[in-house]
């Protein structure tokens, strides 16, 4: 009889476990605070939700590692976070919040999913991307709900279909430059919702980071982020497009610590992560010079800072290390 136990997982099966695993019991200490820190009855039901999915899918990755004797990513603990803090973010912010977290979650899902082979673990990825799905559906009603989603730009319909016959459609800085399309607005409005969260999330985490160099390397991120931030707006409000909120004005001023410099920064890490993924694959979709280089500049960009970030963590050893692919040059010359 076939057992899908007895095939080994491939390196793709191990990466998006161990990884997803990193992940989401990261963000259950997130979920853990802002569930007890909302004062909004629906959505601190809605967060219940969500860490209780979040449980079970780490439960179910540590099994399938497991299974392959694989170890268990340390992840962190409750002395990450202080439970008796007051909140350092505002209800509509940790809201927002989740909504962008379920959207990045329904992507790396769909990608898990995409390159799993092993029957049990297809089956596992399908769940994670169903309840992905049906977060981000609840999340997203709830914004709506209250009255709290800032909605993407709308366009006119088209009265017709019509087929490219210029290549100016291509020009960005000379002759005939057209407006930006469909899929370049929406991958640009996504791209700009995650930098405004970034930024938030920065600022409040340098507000009640322990250290001077942590409180120094969120501080650049807020930088990055802002920057980076400024620089697509344009790209939207040219087209007399709307830009989507700033969240800066929900961080409360409290300076006590609510997650330990080793959580937050590990968070930051991740987004950005995010971010340079996002940004890499709206290149593939963008027809326009400027913008394409643009997404080109700020890739780089956001990559050394990535990089900043992942080195001040191996640094002070809160990184854990990915599986990887023997060194067999070591094992020749040692």
């Amino acid at each position: 009889m076939y057992d899908p136990d007895s095939i080994e997982l491939t390196v793709s099966e191990i990466g998006y476990l161990w990884t997803g695993y990193t992940i989401n019991e990261m963000c259950s200490w997130y979920q853990i605070i802002f569930h007890q820190q909302l004062s909004d009855p629906e959505m601190k039901k809605l967060y219940a939700y969500a860490l209780n999915i979040t449980t079970e899918l780490v439960k179910k990755r540590e099994q399938l590692l497991s299974i392959d004797e694989f170890p268990i990513p340390l992840g962190f603990s409750d002395m990450d976070i202080n439970k008796q803090a007051p909140p350092l973010f505002s209800d509509r912010f940790v809201l927002h919040y989740l909504h962008i977290g379920s959207q990045l979650g329904l992507s790396f899902h769909a990608r898990a999913l995409a390159t799993a082979t092993r029957v049990d673990v297809r089956e596992y990825m399908a769940d994670c991307l169903n309840a992905a799905s049906q977060l981000y559906q609840n999340v997203l009603n709830l914004l709506l709900q209250k009255g709290l989603y800032w909605r993407p730009p709308t366009i006119p319909t088209p009265v017709t279909q019509e087929r490219m016959k210029k290549q100016s459609y291509l020009n960005g800085w000379l002759g005939d430059i057209r407006p930006i399309n469909s899929m370049e607005i929406a991958n640009l409005y996504s791209i700009l919702e995650l930098l405004a969260m970034i930024e938030a999330l920065c600022i409040g985490f340098a507000q009640t980071a322990e250290t001077e160099e942590t409180k120094e390397i969120l501080q650049d991120g807020i930088k990055v982020a802002k920057a980076q931030y400024t620089q697509l707006v344009p790209l939207l409000t040219e087209d007399t497009l709307p830009d989507p909120p700033s969240f800066v004005g929900e961080i409360t001023d409290t300076q006590e610590t609510v997650f330990s410099d080793r959580l937050m920064v590990s968070h930051i890490a991740g987004l950005f992560g995010s971010l340079i993924t996002l940004s890499g694959s709206s290149i593939g979709s963008v027809m326009k010079h400027d913008l394409m280089t643009t997404y080109a500049t700020l890739h780089l960009i956001a990559g050394a800072y990535a990089e900043k970030v992942t080195k001040f963590l191996i640094k002070h050893e809160w990184l854990e290390k990915v599986p990887g692919a023997t060194d067999r040059r070591t094992l020749i010359h040692s």
